[in-house]
């Protein structure tokens, strides 16, 4: 008995050690850009463990990201099912974004800035879907369904919309990417995730409110080949001339 649990910590420890270094490469580089060997040469084991406790470097991916996930649901399940019923768009926003970036300065483990990296990451490619909704979905209309009782005057595809905007925003945040640096000339730094957060959760529930209200005015109809803008007129024949560049 004594042999087999010290077989299995061994085991459990070989995991740990495979899944924190594909973590780290896989938030660092993408998943295409790692291959297995990679991997194994970071965790210092070797290939055949990789392939007896993942089989495929797909599998090992798909491990990763479940690792944190179940953590990170469950720490927004508690904030959400906290909430009193008449919780504002801010209140419930924060419930879904705090416990991602408190996982980052309130743990010492590392691994979760790479876990924000890969999540990041996966936002980008629509290959990643059926693995994020595996994950992530179901507690995310749950979130969808608290918003709309917020806001019962919100047409339902502009709140999912808003929201998955929130999302994307809220990865970029917390990835920590240098442009607000570089903008600022080092006034403002991305790695200030208090004050990112601040400003992250006050932006987020205006416009999720903003772009949820059936009462604004929706923007103007986007210009192409095929349909160029009008202008609002008498004479709608004239096309509108098109801005010149912000930035």
């Amino acid at each position: 008995m004594r042999e087999e649990g010290a077989t299995r910590a061994n085991g459990d420890r070989t995991k740990k050690k495979i899944l924190d270094a594909a973590e780290d490469l896989f938030g660092a580089r993408g998943m295409d850009s790692v291959s297995l060997r990679d991997i194994t040469d970071r965790a210092e084991v070797t290939l055949a463990l990789a392939s007896y406790h993942f089989r495929t470097k797909d599998r090992l991916f798909e491990a990763v990201v479940a690792r944190r996930a179940d953590v990170l649901c469950a720490l927004r399940r508690t904030g959400l099912e906290a909430l009193p019923p008449d919780a504002p768009p801010q209140a419930i926003l924060d419930a879904f974004m705090r416990p991602l970036f408190e996982q980052i300065t309130l743990n010492e483990d590392p691994g979760w800035a790479a876990y924000m990296r890969v999540l990041a990451r996966m936002g980008e490619d629509d290959r990643w879907l059926d693995l994020l909704g595996e994950h992530f979905d179901a507690l995310a209309r749950e979130f969808i369904a608290r918003l709309r009782q917020a806001l019962p005057d919100a047409p339902e595809d502009a709140l999912a919309r808003a929201f998955t905007m929130t999302l994307h925003l809220m990865l970029t945040t917390v990835s920590r990417h240098r442009r607000l640096d570089q903008i600022t000339g080092g006034r403002a730094a991305a790695g200030d995730l208090q004050r990112a957060y601040d400003s992250l959760l006050a932006y987020a529930a205006a416009g999720i409110t903003a772009a949820s209200d059936p009462r604004r005015s929706p923007a103007a109809p986007l210009r192409s080949a095929d349909l160029p803008a009008r202008s609002s007129s008498a004479d709608a024949s004239v096309p509108v001339a098109a801005p010149g560049p912000a930035a």
